[in-house]
C-alpha cells in the first residue's frame, strides 16, 4: 500500500516515463515470454524428435546388422565350400582326430594340411563380410574343429571339460536342440578372454541330417562402430546399448576404458525399456547429469526368437540440447532492454516537453497559494495546456480584484458593492455575503457598544455598593469569629470535664461491678458458715448424748466401786477372823479397797469433767443457735445489700453511659466549633476576596467603559451608508 502511495505521489514526469515504459515493456515481456515458451517448446520438441530419430536410426542399424549377419551365415552354411570343408574335417575327426569326450587334435600335421586347404576361403569371407571369426562345431560331440583365427578355442570340447558352460557351448547345445538360428548375448569368451556375441545356425548334409553347427563371432567393435557414431548428437550426445542385466553392451563415449559388461546403468529409462516401452524424457544419467533421454527395447526376442533383449539409449545433455532456448531468451531480453532504453529516452523527452508548462503553472499556483499575485503568466499554447494557462490568468485577475475589494474593506469602506462573476462564483458570492454581514455586524456592534457603555456606568455604581457591603460584612465576620473562638474555648473546657466525668463513671462502674461480685462472694461465704453451724449443732447434739452416756457409765462405775469397797471391808473383816490364814486375803481385800477408792475418785473426776462438758455443750448449743440466727440475719442483710448494690451498679452504669454520650457530644460540639471556626475563616477570606474582586471588577468595569468609548471611536471610521 505504501509503495502504491509513494508511486502516485511522484511527479507527472516520473509517472509518464513509468507509464511509457510499462506500455512498451509489458507487451514486450508478454510477447517475449510467449515467444520464449513457444520457441522453447518447439526447440525442445525438435530436440526430442531429433533424438528419437537418431535412436530409431540406431535401432534399425543394429537390427539390420544382426539380420544381415543372420543372412550371411545362412548363405555360408548352405554353400558347397562349407559342405566340402566340413566333409574333410569330419573325415579327420572320425579317423582319429578326436575322441567323444576328449579334445579335438588341432596340432597334427594332418590337421594342419586340412586347415591350410580350407582356411583361405573362410578367411576371405570373414574379411569381406566383417565377421570376427567363423567356427565349425561337431554336432555330435561339440568339438571346435575349425576357426579362422586359430586361437586358443580351436580344438576345445564344448560338451565336457572347463568350457562346457561358456556362451559358445550354449549356442552349440541350443542349435542342436532346436535346429534353428541361435543368438548368444555378449559375454566373456573365456578361451580368448574377449567379450563376444555369437550367431549359430545348423548345417545339414544333402540328406537333411544335422552334421555340424556353424557359428559367427560378433565382437564389440562392430556394435561400437554403430553406437559410437554421434552424427547429430552434438558435443554431449551418445547412443549405447544396455542389457536386461543393466550392464552396457556398447562403450560410453565419455569413458576411456571399455564399459561393456562392466558399467551398470540403473536409470529410469532402462527400467521403462525393460518393460518393453519406448519414450523420451529428461532424467539424470549414469554421470548424474540431466539429459534428454530416448529409450526403446530392440525387440530381439520377437524378431529373432532369442531369450534376451537390448535397450537402446540415445541421450544428450540438457544444457546443450536446450541451449538454443537460453540463447533465444537472452536475445529477447537484449531486444527488450534496447527497446526499453529507446522508449525511456523518448518518454523522458516527451514528458519534459509536456510537463514544462505544467511545472510553470504549478509554480504560479504555489505563489497564488502564498498570496503573491504579482507574477505574470507567459505561457501561450494552442492546446489544452494553453487553455489551462488562460484559466490561470483569469483566476489571477479575479484574485487581484478580490484583493482590491479586501483592501477597501480593511480601510473601512463598507459601502463597496461586490458582484459575483457567475452563479458558481463561490468566492464572489462569499465576498458579497461577507460585506453584507460585516455591515449588519458592525451596526449591531455599534448598538452593543452603546449598551455596554451605559451598562458599565450602572455596574460601576452597583460595584461601589457591593464594596461597601463587603467591608461591613468583613467587620461582622471578624466579630463573629472572635465570639466563636470564645465558645470554642468553653466547649473545650466542657469537653475536658465531660471526659473526666466519663472516666470517673467508668471507675465507679468498675467499683460497682467489684462490689456486686464481693456481695455475691459474701452470700456464698455466709451460706457456707450456715452449713458449718448446722454441722456443729449436729455434732454438739451427738456430743451431749455421748456425755450423758459417759455420766451414766460413771455412775455405774461409782456404784461398782462403792460395792467393791463394801466387799473389801467385809473381806478384811473375814480375813481378820481367819487369822494368819486370812492375811493374804486381807491384803487382797485391802488392794481391792484401794482400787475401789481410786475408781471412785476417778469416777468423781469423770463426773466433774462430764459436767463441765455438758455445761460447755449447752453453751455451745446456745452459741450455735445464736450464730445460726446471726447467719440468717447476715444472709438477709446481704441479700438487701446485694439488691442495693445491683441498683447502684445499674445507676452507675447508666451514669457511665450518659457520661460517655456527654463526652461524645462534647467532642462533636468541639469538632463542630472547629468546623464553624474554619467556615468563618473561609467566609472571612471569601469576604476579603469579594472585596478584592469588587475592586478588580470596579477596575474591569472602568476598563470596559473605556473600551466602549474606544469601540465607538473605531466604529466611526466605517462607512455604512
Amino acid at each position: 500500500m505504501s509503495v502504491k502511495k509513494n508511486f502516485f505521489a511522484r511527479s507527472i514526469s516520473t509517472k509518464l516515463i513509468a507509464l511509457f515504459l510499462a506500455i512498451s515493456i509489458i507487451p514486450i515481456l508478454i510477447i517475449g515470454i510467449l515467444s520464449n515458451n513457444r520457441s522453447g517448446n518447439a526447440i525442445e520438441d525438435e530436440v526430442f524428435n531429433k533424438l528419437s530419430s537418431v535412436g530409431s536410426l540406431k535401432q534399425e542399424q543394429v537390427v539390420s546388422f544382426l539380420e544381415r549377419k543372420l543372412r550371411d551365415i545362412d548363405v555360408l552354411a548352405k554353400s558347397q565350400n562349407t559342405l566340402n570343408a566340413f566333409s574333410k574335417l569330419k573325415e579327420y575327426h572320425d579317423t582319429g582326430g578326436a575322441t567323444p569326450e576328449g579334445p579335438f587334435n588341432a596340432a597334427s600335421d594332418r590337421f594342419r594340411t586340412v586347415y591350410d586347404e580350407i582356411n583361405p576361403y573362410f578367411k576371405n569371407y570373414v574379411e569381406a563380410y566383417g565377421f570376427d571369426d567363423v567356427y565349425f562345431i561337431c554336432a555330435a560331440h561339440g568339438h571346435v574343429m575349425y576357426t579362422v583365427s586359430g586361437k586358443a578355442d580351436l580344438g576345445i570340447n564344448l560338451s565336457t571339460g572347463m568350457y562346457k558352460h561358456i556362451g559358445l557351448a550354449k549356442l552349440w547345445q541350443d542349435v542342436v536342440r532346436t535346429q534353428k538360428h541361435v543368438f548368444i548375448d555378449f559375454n566373456n569368451h573365456e578361451p580368448t578372454g574377449a567379450n563376444a556375441a555369437f550367431i549359430g545356425t545348423p548345417v545339414f548334409d544333402t540328406s537333411g541330417n544335422l552334421i555340424a553347427v556353424m557359428a559367427l563371432q560378433i565382437s564389440t567393435l562392430r556394435i561400437n562402430g554403430i553406437m559410437i557414431e554421434n552424427t547429430g548428437l552434438g558435443e554431449t550426445g551418445e547412443t549405447y546399448l544396455v542389457g536386461y542385466d543393466n550392464l552396457m553392451r556398447s562403450d560410453s563415449r565419455f569413458e576411456t576404458e571399455t564399459t561393456i559388461l562392466k558399467k551398470k546403468i540403473d536409470s529410469e529409462s532402462v527400467t521403462l525399456g525393460k518393460l518393453n516401452k519406448s519414450g523420451i524424457h529428461i532424467i539424470k544419467d549414469y554421470r548424474d547429469i540431466n539429459v534428454l533421454s530416448y529409450y526403446s527395447d530392440l525387440g530381439l526376442e520377437e524378431k529373432f526368437g532369442v531369450d534376451f533383449d537390448w535397450i537402446l539409449m540415445a541421450e544428450i545433455d540438457e544444457a546443450e540440447a536446450l541451449s538454443p532456448i537460453k540463447t533465444l531468451r537472452n536475445q529477447i531480453l537484449l531486444i527488450g532492454l534496447i527497446i526499453a532504453a529507446i522508449v525511456a529516452i523518448l518518454a523522458f523527452l516527451f514528458a519534459r516537453y509536456f510537463t514544462k508548462p505544467i511545472i510553470q503553472l504549478t509554480g504560479f499556483s504555489k505563489l497564488f497559494a502564498l498570496g503573491d499575485l504579482s507574477s505574470d503568466i507567459s505561457i501561450n499554447q494552442a492546446d489544452e495546456i494553453g487553455e489551462l494557462a488562460d484559466s490561470f490568468k483569469l483566476m489571477q485577475k479575479n484574485l487581484r480584484e478580490k484583493a482590491t475589494i479586501a483592501n477597501q474593506i480593511a480601510g473601512g469602506n463598507m459601502t463597496i458593492d461586490v458582484k459575483p462573476l457567475s452563479e458558481n462564483d463561490t468566492m464572489g458570492i462569499a465576498f458579497a455575503s461577507m460585506v453584507d454581514n460585516l455591515r449588519s455586524q458592525i451596526t449591531g456592534i455599534n448598538n452593543g457598544v452603546n449598551v455596554i457603555s451605559s451598562s458599565a456606568s450602572e455596574i460601576m455604581a452597583t460595584i461601589a455598593q457591593l464594596a461597601s457591603g463587603a467591608a461591613e460584612t468583613a467587620t461582622s465576620i471578624s466579630e463573629t469569629t472572635s465570639t466563636i473562638a470564645e465558645v470554642k474555648q468553653t466547649a473545650e473546657v466542657s469537653n475536658q470535664k465531660a471526659t473526666n466525668v466519663s472516666e470517673s463513671s467508668q471507675l465507679n462502674r468498675q467499683a460497682s461491678l467489684r462490689g456486686t461480685k464481693s456481695i455475691a462472694d459474701t452470700v456464698k461465704g455466709m451460706n457456707r458458715i450456715k452449713e458449718q453451724m448446722l454441722s456443729i449443732a449436729d455434732i454438739v447434739v451427738r456430743l451431749s448424748s455421748h456425755s450423758k452416756l459417759i455420766g451414766e457409765i460413771s455412775n455405774t462405775v461409782s456404784d461398782i466401786a462403792e460395792q467393791s469397797n463394801l466387799l473389801a471391808v467385809n473381806a478384811s473383816i473375814e480375813a481378820a477372823k481367819a487369822g494368819d490364814q486370812g492375811k493374804g486375803f486381807g491384803v487382797v481385800a485391802q488392794e481391792i479397797k484401794n482400787l475401789a477408792e481410786r475408781s471412785k475418785e476417778s469416777t468423781r473426776q469423770i463426773q466433774n469433767i462430764v459436767g463441765d462438758i455438758q455445761k460447755s455443750i449447752n453453751s455451745t448449743v446456745m452459741a450455735t443457735e445464736l450464730g445460726e440466727k446471726a447467719v440468717n440475719e447476715g444472709l438477709e442483710l446481704t441479700a438487701i445489700a446485694d439488691e442495693v448494690i445491683k441498683t447502684l451498679a445499674f445507676s452507675v452504669n447508666e451514669a457511665a453511659q450518659a457520661s460517655i454520650q456527654i463526652a461524645s457530644s462534647s467532642q462533636q460540639q468541639l469538632i463542630g466549633m472547629d468546623q464553624i471556626n474554619a467556615a468563618m475563616e473561609n467566609i472571612k477570606e471569601a469576604s476579603i476576596q469579594t472585596a478584592t474582586s469588587t475592586k478588580q471588577s470596579e477596575g474591569a468595569v472602568t476598563d470596559l467603559h473605556k473600551l466602549g468609548e474606544k469601540l465607538q471611536e473605531i466604529l466611526k471610521r466605517y462607512k455604512l451608508s
